[in-house]
């Protein structure tokens, strides 16, 4: 039996990217899914991939009633919402000093509102549906590891991790794992594309395992926390970096 044998997922971000290939490997494993995206033809584009398995809503994340009408839309065509992928987002640079108040607000409306608006319209509805459910949230391994110029990035998805955890508690009672999702540099991906480009210039793999990562890597961390096999997981965040927290690949330190 596939691991998401009938259940049902709304993504976010569904478009491209990340949101794409969940919603691709959530149907491989028996979901249906609903892509959710602004750029609706985008978002077509990824329910033609998963042939039968998909549908298309057109949504813009920071805006409350757009989705609330994207959670009413699809628990009305999928007939309830079991696991709901909030990864719509954007990457914007700046420092402290060269930021300009329009590039944070826009940041902040998008990775850090509208994932707010976007799981507050998804519990509500699987508090409604009275059965168990599985939010995600797209964090980063920005949220742990600082770099110059992310200083937008960093705090939104910081945040996002930090409401994640709240969430969770929050929801427990209702049987609703709550976590989220930090990826590494995933260089296929246009968010991740200008920062890769700067660790290739250094002559870096990527990560101490030696590349990069890869949008089926993410998916795949994705799968599993929407899965039944992740039941006593909540409020935690997956890294998906190829060792990059762990530290610095190399030769055994000789103490004595």
């Amino acid at each position: 039996m596939k691991r998401l044998e009938g259940k049902t997922a709304l993504v976010t971000g569904g478009a491209s990217g990340l949101g794409r290939a969940i919603c691709v490997r959530y149907a491989e494993e028996g979901a249906f899914v609903a892509a959710a995206d602004i750029d609706r033809a985008g978002a077509e584009e990824t329910a033609r991939r998963v042939a039968e398995r998909g549908i298309a809503i057109e949504a813009d994340v920071r805006d409350r009633a757009q989705c609330e009408r994207m959670v009413r839309d699809a628990a009305e065509q999928m007939g309830r919402i079991d696991i709901f992928v909030a990864n719509a987002g954007i990457a914007r640079g700046g420092t402290i000093l060269d930021m300009p108040e329009a590039t944070w607000d826009e940041l902040m409306a998008v990775n850090l509102k509208g994932v707010f608006l976007s799981c507050q319209a998804a519990a509500k509805q699987m508090v409604q549906q009275g059965a168990p459910g599985k939010i995600i949230i797209m964090s980063s391994l920005a949220s742990e590891r600082a770099a110059p110029g992310m200083l937008a990035y960093a705090a939104s998805k910081a945040a996002v991790r930090q409401m994640a955890k709240v969430m969770a508690l929050e929801l427990m009672p209702h049987h609703i794992n709550v976590n989220a999702i930090g990826p590494g540099v995933v260089d296929t991906t246009p968010l991740a594309k200008p920062l890769a480009d700067l660790i290739k210039a250094t002559g870096s793999p990527g990560s101490p395992w030696g590349r990069f990562g890869t949008e089926l890597d993410v998916a795949n961390a994705a799968l599993f926390l929407a899965s039944e096999e992740s039941d006593f997981i909540t409020g935690s965040i997956q890294f998906v970096d190829g060792g990059v927290l762990a530290g610095q690949a190399g030769p055994a330190v000789v103490l004595d």
